[in-house]
């Protein structure tokens, strides 16, 4: 059942709120990870030298960053004041600017490329945002996005989500939400871009590799760096949250190459082209 218009409200005052709170260990667990799909997304979107790029839901800036690096003409925007100051301090050879993904403060037509790393799962109404994205592309101009893939054993999102599933008291005062995953589905994607205005529309898997010096890694990467991860997990009693930790645990210690304990965390990576 669609969520309702209040519903929506709450969780987009959650996200905005936890966010707030969530960007510096955000960067501290998952950026290592997040920017390994960057290169795939800027490739999709054909970016080069002089190209005007947007990164929506930029984040700490990881995707403008590297579009800039390619020689683009980029600038990141996000919701959270913490994450464009984050950005701000950790690329400050970018622009970055505070902005609503649904109602994007620029003219129709100025963008080559749009782009958005692990930020349409965050988005209450990503149909209004997909038209934002189209409108200000110019023709032939071409949007790509990730989240993550759908879960399964053995990954990142498979190992806790089967923990909290197992372990885990259902957590009643969270708001409603739309589904995580909703967007590693390619017929999902190809109905909103296609609804949007949006050819060539495509998804892929990008294959992504969390590498750990510490077995408990996994764990508090959702225990400190997440929003609504973040806070099932801490709404739980704590003899529930020790039997999550140590499931976890046990999971990633199967996981272990040499020295090191290796995660994989694919992506699945969309993309298309405006007409």
């Amino acid at each position: 059942m669609p969520l309702s218009d209040a519903d929506l409200k709450a969780f987009s005052d959650f996200e905005r709120s936890g966010w707030e709170n969530a960007a510096d260990p955000y960067h501290r667990h998952w950026g290592g990870l997040s920017v390994q799909s960057a290169g795939s997304m800027l490739d999709a979107v054909r970016v080069s030298p002089g190209s005007r790029v947007l990164d929506v839901a930029t984040g700490a800036g990881y995707v403008a960053a590297a579009a800039h690096r390619r020689g683009a003409s980029a600038i990141g925007v996000d919701f959270s004041n913490a994450q464009i100051d984050l950005a701000r301090s950790t690329y400050p050879g970018v622009e970055f600017e505070q902005a609503n993904a649904e109602d994007l403060p620029f003219a129709d037509g100025t963008f080559d490329s749009v782009v958005m790393g692990f930020g349409m799962n965050h988005m209450p109404k990503p149909e209004i945002v997909c038209g934002e994205v189209f409108r200000v592309l110019k023709k032939g101009g071409r949007f790509a996005f990730t989240v993550w893939a759908a879960p399964q054993e053995g990954e990142g999102f498979g190992i806790v989500l089967s923990a909290i599933d197992e372990h885990g008291l259902p957590i009643t005062d969270l708001p409603d939400a739309p589904p995580y995953f909703r967007f590693a589905d390619s017929r999902e994607v190809r109905g909103v871009l296609e609804q949007s205005g949006f050819v060539d529309i495509g998804t892929e898997l990008v294959q992504q590799l969390w590498h750990h010096d510490h077995a408990d890694q996994l764990f508090d990467a959702f225990n400190e760096g997440a929003v609504r991860a973040t806070a099932m997990l801490r709404s739980q009693p704590r003899e529930r949250l020790d039997a999550i930790r140590a499931h976890v645990l046990a999971e990633t210690l199967k996981l272990k190459q040499g020295n090191r304990f290796v995660v994989p965390v694919p992506a699945a990576l969309s993309f298309a082209r405006k007409p």
